[in-house]
């Protein structure tokens, strides 16, 4: 797939985590301060109004946290079986995201605490 890829692609170092196809640990969180880049599109696993985003993997949040710290417009990209779900690690503050994508399952009063929290939601149909 990546010698395809119409555009360059930048692989951060650290340790490969097979299940989640993500790479983790400092030497991923130095990378990721030595680049720039403008959007960040980021796979959280469970939000409730009290909690805000929150991750199962306390490697991978760190990473996602790591992200946050950067001048970067902060997209979460989840499907709505991630809304109700409390894991045991923060991600966020929710002010640091901008914007929400995730599919027309989500219920109604999920969508309404997003918005209350000046996010912007876009509802993809499946």
């Amino acid at each position: 797939m990546l010698k395809d890829a119409p555009c360059e692609v930048i692989l951060l170092g650290g340790v490969y985590q097979k299940k989640s196809e993500s790479m983790v640990g400092p030497l991923t969180r130095q990378c990721i301060q030595q680049v720039h880049f403008s959007k960040a599109f980021i796979g959280i696993d469970g939000w409730q109004p009290e909690t805000g985003f929150t991750g199962r993997d306390m490697m991978r949040t760190d990473v996602v946290n790591a992200v946050l710290e950067k001048e970067c417009e902060a997209i979460v990209l989840t499907d709505s079986s991630k809304f109700g779900a409390v894991h045991s690690y923060s991600i966020g503050p929710v002010e640091r995201f901008n914007r929400v994508i995730t599919d027309s399952k989500i219920r109604a009063s999920d969508l309404m605490h997003l918005e209350q929290s000046k996010l912007t939601v876009h509802v993809v149909d499946i």
